[in-house]
């Protein structure tokens, strides 16, 4: 595979660009050197999961090189459109940590598929708004921060293993937050943190010290007291059903997250975000693949999931629009950023005979 040197970069925002010539992981390396030599983050926007999938790897394996352009990802949720299923807490941990760090990254690459692009998200401002610190030295009293856990989405537990979870033990607490990629022990001396540590949830013994760890909520949408009265109240606006006898709204009403309930997240906020609303003005989108013919299947793929559900008169759904955003919308909006995009043109650069100088 020939060098491939760092690529031109649109200067300007609505301005676009066209690479072509790469083969294998050699399209990898071109986004990791224009990632490191920009003066914004860079914004992959893949056709599938499965390319999503693949540019992580690589570009984790060539970003390793480059100090301080860390790789994030925005994975799907791996369910069906309106699945009476959630997803695992490793994938909501791992959007909750893109969305939390999105709108301050200065350098480094979020990997996502179009049809993740798709989804709309809470208001950008609930993901910090509801983010809670823990410090040495910080004062902590262990009733109130574990009604805090609750109402923020963690889940009481006797062992912690997975994101999410916490576990009280006398002045000790367990706790996995979500977008970390370890659990750590909470000491408490009275009631002030005396140490923060790593821990490993097999062995049970704590590590390394920590000086500060930040806890990201549970879920993308909040199950507290006004949260659960916004659900409630919209609910009752849109359906016109027997609330006895749906499952789901009995659910959110005792505070428990029913399975699915990811595709009700426009009950829970006055309005709801896209990506868009947590990207830097100076990030550069890079394109992969034929993004609307994929993201047009999947607007079909949603439709007739839309019409299948309707026959659940005691399980009644969204319309598409209010859970997702249309592709022509989507690519309408990514011309508002610089755009590098991999395709054929005629003022595009071949990356097959770049080298490095």
């Amino acid at each position: 595979m020939n060098s491939i040197q760092s690529p031109t970069i649109p200067a300007d925002p609505f301005e676009s660009c066209y690479w072509k010539g790469a083969s294998g992981c050699a399209s990898s390396l071109a986004i990791c050197n224009a990632a490191a030599h920009a003066d914004g983050p860079v914004l992959l926007l893949c056709e599938s999961n499965e390319i999503v999938e693949q540019s992580i790897r690589e570009l984790k394996y060539f970003c390793a090189a480059h100090k301080q352009l860390p790789v994030f990802s925005l994975p799907d949720w791996e369910t069906l459109p309106y699945d009476n299923f959630s997803p695992h807490q490793d994938i909501i941990s791992e959007r909750l940590s893109a969305l939390y760090h999105l709108p301050q990254l200065t350098r480094g690459i979020l990997v996502l598929s179009i049809t993740s692009l798709m989804h709309r998200l809470p208001p950008h401002r609930y993901i910090a708004a509801n983010s809670l610190d823990l410090k040495i030295g910080q004062r902590l009293e262990i009733d109130s921060i574990r009604a805090e856990l609750v109402n923020a989405g963690y889940q009481s537990v006797d062992s912690v293993f997975e994101h999410g979870e916490f576990a009280v033990r006398g002045s000790i607490i367990d706790i996995f937050p979500m977008g970390s990629l370890v659990p750590y022990r909470v000491d408490l001396f009275d009631d002030e943190i005396e140490t923060l540590r790593i821990f490993d949830p097999e062995s049970q013994r704590s590590d390394k010290q920590v000086e500060e760890i930040k806890l990201l909520p549970g879920r993308e949408f909040p199950l507290d007291e006004a949260g659960i009265a916004a659900f409630r109240s919209r609910f009752q606006e849109l359906f016109d059903i027997d609330l006895r006898q749906c499952p789901l709204y009995q659910d959110v009403s005792d505070g428990i997250s029913s399975p699915g309930l990811e595709y009700y997240l426009a009950l829970f906020f006055d309005g709801l975000d896209s990506l868009f609303e947590f990207m830097p003005d100076n990030t550069i989108v890079i394109k992969v693949g034929d993004l609307k013919s994929a993201g047009g299947r999947f607007w079909q793929d949603i439709k007739a999931r839309y019409e299948d559900r309707q026959i659940d008169h005691y399980r009644p759904i969204l319309e598409p629009g209010a859970v997702f955003v249309p592709v022509d919308q989507i690519l309408s909006k990514t011309k508002n950023y610089r755009q590098i995009e991999f395709r054929a043109h005629d003022n595009a650069l071949d990356l097959g005979t770049s080298t490095l100088p």
